[in-house]
């Protein structure tokens, strides 16, 4: 008799419009204002806290490419609280024309669009970089329309030893046998398709080793036929990482 009261009583207090949703409380995100949780959220009306359906809200927020997921606390006896994990962006992409860049995230997909605005005597590669590094974010460019160059820029990302990896500033990849980066110490690297790139990183590191700072871009599209050019100069200076335009 005791459990059923108890059902009884919970059912009740379930939907008692007591605890009816009146406000919803959200933290504003980098990406995600106050404003699209509202919109998105949708919570329908006659909905409590205790028989509010959170998974549907949170399927309905994540429309939003930015969110990655969301949590959810109540304030009785009216406040649900929202909390959302934003999407990280593995990737800033910039296209081969103009300067519209796709932010690309760690999942593959696209997030969103961000317009490339470079100052006086700045390159829009230079402006995309300085994005990139704000959002902590590898950047990508010249890419066509096609996700085959992404993914063979994903190739090499994950086929270079982790401690490679960090040293690369950007790529350039107009197409899949074109794929090129620049380090953060400021040397261009062709790399061509993404093949034999355990071989390509160890040949990398070779010259960089051997050139006491003076090598400027390397060439191992073919791993065996390498190419390396230096600059002859006491006054070499390690440079900005900034990415350039190929040959």
């Amino acid at each position: 008799a005791l459990a059923l009261v108890a059902v009884v009583a919970l059912f009740v207090l379930r939907n008692s419009p007591v605890f009816a949703i009146t406000s919803i409380e959200f933290e504003p995100t980098e990406h995600v204002s106050a404003e699209d949780v509202q919109n998105l959220a949708a919570v329908p009306e006659g909905s409590t806290l205790l028989n509010v359906d959170t998974g549907a809200i949170e399927e309905s927020l994540r429309k939003n490419p930015w969110i990655a997921s969301a949590s959810f606390s109540r304030a009785f006896p009216n406040t649900l609280r929202i909390t959302v994990e934003e999407q990280r962006p593995a990737a800033l992409v910039l296209m081969s024309s103009g300067s519209i860049a796709w932010y690309l995230g760690e999942s593959g997909c696209w997030i969103e669009p961000t317009k490339v605005e470079a100052a006086e005597g700045q390159s829009v590669d230079d402006a995309a970089l300085a994005i990139a590094e704000g959002q902590g974010c590898l950047l990508v460019t010249d890419v066509p329309s096609t996700d085959e160059t992404l993914d063979a820029v994903r190739r090499f990302q994950e086929g270079f030893s982790e401690d490679f990896s960090s040293q690369v500033a950007c790529y350039s990849a107009p197409s899949v046998e074109n794929v090129s980066c620049v380090l953060k110490s400021g040397v261009e690297v062709a790399l061509g398709a993404p093949t034999d790139i355990s071989e390509k990183e160890e040949i990398v590191r070779g010259y960089l080793d051997q050139s006491d700072g003076h090598v400027v871009r390397i060439n191992v599209r073919v791993p065996s036929n390498p190419a390396y050019r230096e600059i002859d100069s006491p006054n070499v200076q390690p440079g900005e990482g900034v990415s350039t335009t190929g040959e």
